[in-house]
């Protein structure tokens, strides 16, 4: 369980039940959003609003997963894959993080769980961007924008995905 091997209590949104499966089975709390579909059209601001509520109830951590720009990946929709991260952008993370930042100490982790290239619409095993902000420890990584190339630059690399959560809650 989650709790007993971090000690935080968490949540979970997204809308897809192998996510939504694994967060039960880890002891999460797994919020349903109404409108949340794992495509373009999902509740962005639900799943916001449902991430800021779950803090505000004592969670100590809450993941949120988007779909959406996997999805469209899929579909070889770059007008839409394009149009999802700007909407998590504007309608997620602004809101999570203007929420935050009521607290003194907390940290933001961003990041892909694979690549969907447009070019082949499938998922590969590429190494993906990642993003870590920690209030109690601002670095400028140098980088100018969030991308692989950029990401490549910084030399940061996670080998193991699934160290990430550990590599994540130590910092």
């Amino acid at each position: 369980p989650f709790a007993e091997k971090y000690g935080k209590s968490a949540a979970m949104i997204s809308a897809v039940d192998l996510l939504r499966g694994i967060g039960k089975f880890t002891g999460m709390d797994v919020i349903k959003v109404d409108g949340a579909t794992g495509y373009i059209d999902t509740n962005f601001d639900g799943k916001a609003q449902a991430a800021v509520d779950a803090l505000k109830s004592g969670k100590d951590f809450v993941y949120i997963h988007v779909e959406a720009p996997d999805e469209c990946g899929h579909r070889g929709e770059i007008e839409n894959k394009v149009k999802a991260i700007e909407l998590i952008d504007e309608h997620i993370l602004k809101p999570v993080t203007d929420f935050l930042r009521t607290f003194d100490d907390f940290a933001v982790l961003v990041c892909p769980d694979h690549p969907t290239p447009l070019s082949i619409r499938t998922h590969t095993s590429n190494p993906v961007p990642y993003l870590i902000y920690d209030s109690k420890n601002e670095v400028d990584s140098g980088v100018s924008k969030f991308c692989e190339e950029e990401a490549k630059k910084t030399g940061n690399y996670i080998e193991k995905g699934f160290t990430m959560m550990d590599y994540f809650l130590s910092k």
